[in-house]
């Protein structure tokens, strides 16, 4: 997750419908530039080197966050238009092995397609397979570069925080191995402890 504001302006984006490495481009209403969503910066247009900053969010079941909001609104899918949220268009890519279009030599520490939490610390990034974490929860103690960070699982598999040693919340990023590594080719791979 992003914050809005470049250079003081609040921006609105959209998704651009062009891929960088396999990758969904953003971009903004003002500017028209493109902007990739793993680099966190614009690539191309008037904004082209400008960094987005980026916000700690979390990605929760519904469930949880209704525990945690009880009086949340939620938006009504009554929008005017003909669709039926409860399909995702991506399910088939979900399933099958392969990648639909190429990004270069994908390094061989999972499979392409692995589901990965990845954190990155002042230049340092690391890759936490997701199944594993969904596996074993509890509060998993690490190092980032040099910097010690904690990721907390629920008793039901889910990623709720990710922390600095001090517990202020830190970016963390959804992906699969090959786009990750594909922007991230120094990045260290968590080696399980069981």
């Amino acid at each position: 997750m992003y914050s809005r504001t470049v250079d003081g302006k609040a921006h609105t984006f959209g998704v651009s419908g062009r891929l960088y490495k396999s990758n969904v481009l953003l971009y903004d209403h003002q500017t028209e530039s493109l902007w990739s969503q793993l680099m966190d910066k614009a690539i191309s247009g008037p904004s082209a080197g400008k960094n987005l900053n980026v916000l700690p969010s979390s990605r929760i079941t519904w469930k949880t966050w209704q525990n945690r909001n009880p009086s949340t609104k939620v938006l009504s899918d009554d929008t005017g238009f003909y669709r039926d949220y409860s399909i995702d268009p991506y399910e088939g890519y979900y399933r099958i092995g392969s990648l639909m279009f190429p990004v270069g030599d994908v390094r061989k520490d999972m499979s392409a397609k692995e589901p990965i939490l990845g954190v990155e610390v002042e230049n340092h990034a690391k890759a936490y397979r997701l199944d594993w974490l969904s596996a074993n929860p509890g509060i998993h103690n690490d190092i980032v570069g040099s910097h010690p960070v904690q990721i907390e699982v629920s008793p039901d598999g889910e990623v709720v925080a990710v922390r600095d040693i001090q517990g202020n919340a830190l970016a963390a990023t959804y992906s699969y191995w090959f786009a990750w590594q594909a922007f991230h080719r120094e990045t260290d791979v968590y080696q399980q402890k069981n």
